[in-house]
């Protein structure tokens, strides 16, 4: 009942995107399938979290489920150091987000896979991704791979995933009809697990029973994003007029008004000329941009969070309506 990694393996896709319940195996099997490497071939990984205390947490219990598997009976696993130990030799780093500037002079050579373990930040967790993440995730792996084949797997469970950075930055979203999408021409694979065996099995557990039909079930069970449902997504009205535009998150977005049925509209479509583009961050600032810094500077601001206030603001699809949510909370929190 436990997730197999042989299917997304076939893909041969160096970037792997795991969303699943939790409990169903993810990091289980991608710790397998590294050791089984290095027992087959001494090729090294590294386990990745964002902090340095989730990394601690996580490292005192990394081997305890593996080693009472009858295969692995006569292997010796050990953890010193932040790093990994099979039968006495190196077989893989612990290392963290937050240190990844300090790696660049060091030498990975024989490392081939990583595993970012919780690579989402879920709702009503007090941790916050890192400025420019991806920006520092991405310089991670080519300190660590170089010129050579990798196989990335980023491991989360669904809670606010259209929202978070990779998925904007690579513009991804969830499949449709299947349980696996690819991006970039087969460089990225995306799976939204649907482990229909061990939904029946957890549901028949004490906290299945606890839990169903409950918003929570959704959640742990059914791995649903509970952030997503569609309140207040909507395209734009033809009898809506262009106002101004935005950037955020490197984005441009246009906002439009319709005067008849007193609706607002964010939509990925904006006037290319207009002398209104707002960016709403310093690395958003560049040529043809007003920096935005004060809602009371700006009639167009004031009208566009009275709206959001009073949910008169409709979304085109759920990217938008997630990045500018966060753009929202920035600005009024």
């Amino acid at each position: 009942m436990y997730y197999n990694y042989s299917k997304i393996l076939s893909y041969n896709a160096p970037l792997n995107i795991l969303i699943g319940e939790r409990g169903v195996g993810k990091t289980f099997g991608a710790i397998k399938f590294c050791i089984k490497q290095f027992l087959k071939n001494k090729s090294q990984f590294v386990y990745l979290r964002r902090y340095k205390t989730e990394l601690s947490s996580a490292l005192s219990s990394f081997f305890d489920e593996i080693k009472n598997l009858d295969e692995f009976k006569n292997v010796d696993f050990s953890v010193k150091n932040n790093n990994f130990y099979i039968n006495g030799e190196l077989a893989g780093y612990g290392m963290t987000l937050t240190q990844a500037q300090n790696m660049k002079s060091k030498n990975f050579a024989n490392v081939f896979y990583l595993i970012f373990d919780e690579f989402i930040i879920e709702e009503g967790q007090k941790k916050y991704y890192l400025h420019n993440e991806v920006f520092i995730f991405l310089n991670l792996l080519e300190t660590i791979f170089r010129l050579r084949k990798m196989k990335v797997f980023l491991l989360g469970n669904a809670g606010n995933i259209t929202s978070n950075p990779y998925f904007l930055f690579f513009d991804l979203h969830l499949p449709y009809n299947s349980d696996i999408i690819t991006f970039k021409n087969g460089m990225i694979l995306l799976q939204f697990m649907k482990n229909e065996e061990y939904r029946k099995i957890k549901a028949k557990s004490d906290i299945g029973k606890l839990i169903s039909n409950t918003i929570v079930e959704d959640y742990i069970i059914l791995n649903k994003d509970i952030n997503i449902n569609n309140n207040f997504i909507g395209k734009k009205s033809k009898s809506a007029k262009f106002s101004f535009a935005f950037k955020y998150n490197g984005s441009i977005f246009g906002v439009w008004i319709d005067n008849i049925n007193g609706l607002l509209f964010i939509s990925s479509d904006y006037i290319k000329n207009t002398p209104y583009i707002f960016a709403c961050t310093l690395d958003d600032f560049s040529e043809n941009t007003l920096l935005f810094n004060n809602i009371k500077n700006y009639t167009f601001w004031k009208t566009l969070i009275n709206a959001f206030q009073i949910g008169a603001i409709r979304y085109e699809n759920q990217k938008i309506k997630s990045l500018c949510l966060s753009l929202f909370k920035r600005i009024l929190c």
